[in-house]
């Protein structure tokens, strides 16, 4: 199964780089098309609403195979880059954008449920931290990589050899990848039979209440730390891109931990712990606002905590309704991406009416609120 894996966290590699290159290179991409890079981030808000189309896209992955879906996906994706390449334009740079996230929210659910059906669940959390390193690595690798591109070549050179990776990874899938294990019945092959299952699993709700609050309380304290840190500090703009570099350490440590411990310790007792400890966190970092290394260093253990916490919960989401994975994971997607939007807007209203402190403790309240959720109501099938 490692050379599955291996190949899957590639083309996932190549999603993930073309999902989260536009928030480096935004001003690039805008001096390049002449528009202001608030006309950047205006798509970039259209485009993260793509999360909300995930339940509608779940049933293909149980109706046509996982295979075929995740090949298919990568296509989309593919081509979406290639166009904005052969005729670079605003218009269809935004819709490279939009493709791009759909394309991710087909292909995430299909291969949640592809490793689901073909890796045992006591060592299903080390196999789905392999995948979740292609998050990290598109802010460590790939974001370098298109760098070089865009600097040699031009803006949309980025979309050219994304695209041509795309295809790449899209064929060994096709070619490499054996068809799925599926030990139960696939349910939600249908909307109808979607909604179904939603109607007949109250724990499918819960998982997406508990994945909006996780995600909100990130979103409200990790939006505006970079203005924290230019506000507490006087940090440049160079000091500013460089501490991304902190949020890229502690994703890659936190999925390198997730994948070791989760199997080990049990997935609900170590991403409980690690969803206190990041409440805790976010209680603390407006308190190191007096120094530099200490808030920095906060801030490493806000997304190493956090990176845990969602890495080990997806193989927990694989298995509270296994005969349904597809239905699960795109609908806690969907939530997902509404706990992002919530968290988007009430993370600027708190730190421009009331100070970072209060993004702090509103963020801390959330998360222990989700990680209460989950410790009360979220458990695997078989213990249900």
């Amino acid at each position: 199964m490692i050379w599955q894996l291996i190949l899957i966290s590639l083309a996932r590699l190549c999603l993930n780089t073309g999902l989260r290159m536009v928030y480096p290179f935004a001003p690039a991409f805008a001096r390049q098309l002449g528009v202001p890079v608030t006309a950047v981030y205006r798509l970039v808000t259209i485009r993260n609403l793509a999360g909300f189309l995930s339940p509608l896209f779940g049933p293909l992955s149980e109706r046509f195979g996982r295979r075929a879906i995740l090949f298919g996906s990568m296509i989309f994706f593919s081509a979406g880059c290639l166009l904005v390449w052969l005729q670079p334009s605003y218009w269809l740079f935004g819709a490279a954008l939009i493709i791009i996230s759909v394309a991710k929210v087909v292909y995430d659910p299909a291969m949640q449920a592809y490793v689901g059906e073909n890796v045992p669940y006591k060592q299903r959390g080390k196999a789905l931290a392999v995948t979740e390193l292609s998050w990290a690595g598109a802010l460590l690798v790939g974001g370098p990589l298109l760098g070089i591109a865009i600097e040699r070549q031009g803006w949309s050179a980025a979309f050219f050899w994304l695209g041509l990776f795309g295809v790449i990874t899209a064929v060994s899938l096709r070619k490499f990848l054996p068809s799925a294990n599926k030990t139960t019945g696939g349910r939600g092959t249908s909307l109808v039979d979607y909604g179904r299952v939603m109607w007949q699993h109250p724990v499918i709700w819960a998982a997406m209440l508990y994945n909006v609050l996780v995600m909100a309380g990130n979103e409200t304290i990790f939006l505006v730390f970079g203005d924290w840190m230019e506000l507490s500090f006087g940090l440049s703009l160079l000091a500013l891109g460089a501490s991304a570099g902190v949020i890229g350490g502690a994703e890659i440590t936190g999925e390198l931990f997730a994948g070791w411990s989760v199997d080990r310790f049990g997935k609900r007792p170590v991403i409980i712990t690690t969803g206190l400890l990041n409440a805790l966190i976010c209680l603390l970092i407006p308190l190191t606002s007096g120094n530099l290394t200490s808030a920095l260093a906060a801030y490493f253990a806000l997304f190493l905590t956090f990176e845990i916490t969602i890495v080990g919960g997806v193989p927990l989401m694989t298995e509270i309704v296994p005969s349904a994975r597809s239905v699960v994971m795109s609908s806690v997607i969907a939530a997902g991406a509404l706990g992002r939007a919530l968290g988007s807007w009430l993370g600027p209203f708190l730190f421009s009416q009331f100070g970072f402190s209060s993004n702090g403790w509103v963020s801390a309240m959330i998360t222990a609120v989700a990680t209460l959720l989950l410790a009360l109501w979220i458990r695997e099938a078989n213990e249900r």
